[in-house]
């Protein structure tokens, strides 16, 4: 039955940044099988319950030894052809493997065996011979990392493909006696010598990047992972370490201990559930199964719990201000007064002008990192407002380089735009609000100070109650039936921007919490209960204030980097991009509340 504990005045962060509230700090190591034949510096790999040992130290007749993990006991299988120790590669599973590398009789070996589950096959070697090298992967798709050829060590890095190796990127630091994780397109190498370290490289497929190194540096230790984003690194030398550190992806993270502390070890297997065998000072035949927690979950529920029997909480989340603002990627034009629409990582802008009288009919499409045009609108203009998704949305309304304010409404299909249904009255303005998606959608306001509000089927415009103030150039959030109309001008253009908010619930406009600065041309983002207004302008000045909206009332969170008015935003309250504005920029701003920022609340 589940046990739930009340937690009071306690701060949860995500799993990656709080260590406390972590699935792995509740793992711990508990005795397994002990090997038949005690050995150090073999080869592992497998799970945790279906694993092989492989070769090991002495070299001799315990250096081709291979044994076979159930989970339970070590049984020994076929022998490999060439004995060899000095921390080997091995890489696949207890029905396909392979070994390769290490200290054999009297020399380094290139040697590449494949295990068939019952026998050893020698296959294509190395293009360079190697000990005490890294390895990880499957039976036709490994990497050979690192490792000592001859003194001094090397950085190289083979990949391979099921039959043969081939010479990829190096990593950025030569090391022995180091170990490697993941797959082919997703790898962590950790640790090694010389000197001793903690250094860390990821391996995307194609480069190795150094990130955070691990809190005890060492080497000759082992590790389990299944890519480079959640990693276990345990035992190592000097002093045969019995210490555990876990990666999720950023750092490093001390966890439970091994029982005994050792070097020369393998293992393998999952962050969650690895196996650690073998080692030295003396060959050691121990084996240790580390187990985390199946289940860490956290749920929005009001109240915060700790969940005793499944390692759970439920948690109340902290509101929006706990963001920050961080340049994206530019715009290929440089534009104000444009439109957009979508999300962080998949926004479209369109429309807007360059300067005086010089209306656009660009389209670009942002994929979270870098802009790319697209095909263009039919017609040229600027102060329009956006509805939709990046795969499908609209531009509606706005003014044309003729200084006519049009009712034209243009539909993007993810690849062109077509013209589609007028809106009843023309507008312009960003207070030409829209919130919704391509079959329910509404806008409001606009130029002169409108109030009025259209709502859309999917095939027809419909006017419907009308704003209690008519205004231009505000922020609109939501949807067809739950938005928000935030600021504006009701003077039609240039005045000082009004602090009203307005919600609407489908079928009218209610008075709510006044933004706290007054402001117009502003971005928005989010919805009616959860939303972000920036930027903008009082009529004399540009403003960077940035205000969240939780539901009952808005708060200032942090300022953007440069005050624009005339932008345009997309996404929502936690993940928004503001891109453009005037003065006409190409710059991007991208808005992010990590979830480190949820807070326990418990009265």
């Amino acid at each position: 039955m589940s046990v739930y504990k009340e937690i009071k005045g306690f701060k949860v962060q995500t799993l990656s940044t709080d260590t406390a509230a972590s699935q792995f700090a509740g793992g711990a190591w508990a005795s397994g099988g002990s090997l038949n034949t005690g050995r150090s510096a073999g080869g592992g790999t497998g799970i945790q319950t279906a694993a092989l040992y492989i070769g090991g130290d002495p070299v001799g007749p315990s250096g081709a030894l291979n044994e076979e993990y159930n989970g339970t006991a070590w049984t020994e299988k076929g022998d490999l052809n060439t004995g060899r120790g000095n921390n080997l590669g091995a890489a696949g599973t207890v029905t396909a493997a392979i070994g390769f590398g290490g200290y054999g009789p009297s020399s380094v070996l290139a040697n590449t065996e494949s295990w068939n589950g019952s026998s050893w096959t020698e296959v294509n070697d190395l293009n360079e011979a190697r000990q005490a090298l890294g390895g990880c992967g499957t039976s036709t798709a490994a990497l050979a990392v690192g490792g000592q050829p001859r003194p001094p060590v090397t950085a190289n890095t083979e990949s391979w493909n099921g039959s043969s190796w081939t010479e990829v990127n190096n990593l950025n630091t030569a090391r022995e006696e180091l170990d490697a994780q993941g797959t082919t397109t997703s790898a962590l190498a950790a640790g090694g010598t010389p000197p001793v370290t903690g250094n860390t490289e990821k391996w995307n497929g194609t480069t190795w990047t150094e990130v955070s190194p691990m809190n005890t540096a060492r080497s000759s230790g082992a590790g389990a992972g299944a890519d480079n984003t959640s990693v276990l690194f345990f035992g190592g030398s000097p002093s045969n370490k019995a210490n555990t550190e876990h990666y999720n992806g950023t750092v490093w993270t001390e966890i439970a201990d091994l029982a005994t502390g050792r070097s020369s070890l393998a293992g393998d297997g999952t962050s969650a559930a690895a196996l650690a065998f073998g080692g030295s000072v003396s060959p050691k035949a121990q084996t240790e199964e580390f187990t985390a927690p199946a289940t860490f979950t956290k749920q929005n529920l009001g109240q915060v719990y700790y969940n005793s029997g499944s390692n759970a909480f439920k948690v109340t989340q902290q509101a929006v201000p706990g963001g920050t603002w961080a340049s994206g990627g530019n715009m290929n034009t440089a534009m104000g007064d444009n439109a957009g629409f979508g999300i962080q990582t998949a926004a479209i802008t369109a429309g807007g002008t360059t300067g005086a009288g010089n209306y656009q009919n660009n389209s670009e499409l942002y994929n979270g990192s870098s802009w790319t045009a697209t095909p263009t609108l039919n017609t040229p203009r600027r102060a329009s407002t956006g509805i939709g998704t990046s795969t499908a949305g609209y531009i509606v309304a706005g003014q044309t380089s003729g200084g006519g304010v049009i009712a034209q409404v243009e539909q993007w299909n993810g690849s062109g735009w077509t013209e589609t249904t007028d809106t009843n009255t023309a507008t312009r303005g960003r207070g030409a609000s829209a919130s919704g998606t391509i079959t329910a959608a509404i806008v409001f306001g606009g130029h002169p100070s409108r109030a009025l509000t259209e709502s859309w089927n999917g095939s027809a415009w419909t006017e419907v109650g009308d704003l209690n103030e008519g205004r231009m150039l505000m922020g609109g959030m939501g949807v067809q039936t739950s938005a928000l109309a935030s600021g504006g001008d009701d003077g039609g253009g240039g005045g000082s921007g009004v602090v009203s908010v307005e919600s609407w619930n489908g079928s009218a406009w209610t008075e709510v919490n006044n933004i706290g600065t007054a402001r117009y041309g502003g971005a928005s983002a989010g919805s009616q209960s959860s939303a972000l207004y920036s930027s903008g302008s009082t009529g004399s000045g540009l403003l960077s204030q940035v205000e969240a909206w939780n539901g009952t009332s808005w708060t200032e969170v942090a300022e953007v980097g440069t005050a624009k008015r005339k932008t345009c935003g997309a996404g929502v309250a936690t993940l928004a991009i503001k891109m453009g504005g005037q003065p006409n920029t190409t710059s991007t701003e991208e808005w992010t509340v990590d979830q480190s920022n949820n807070t326990i609340t418990v009265s």
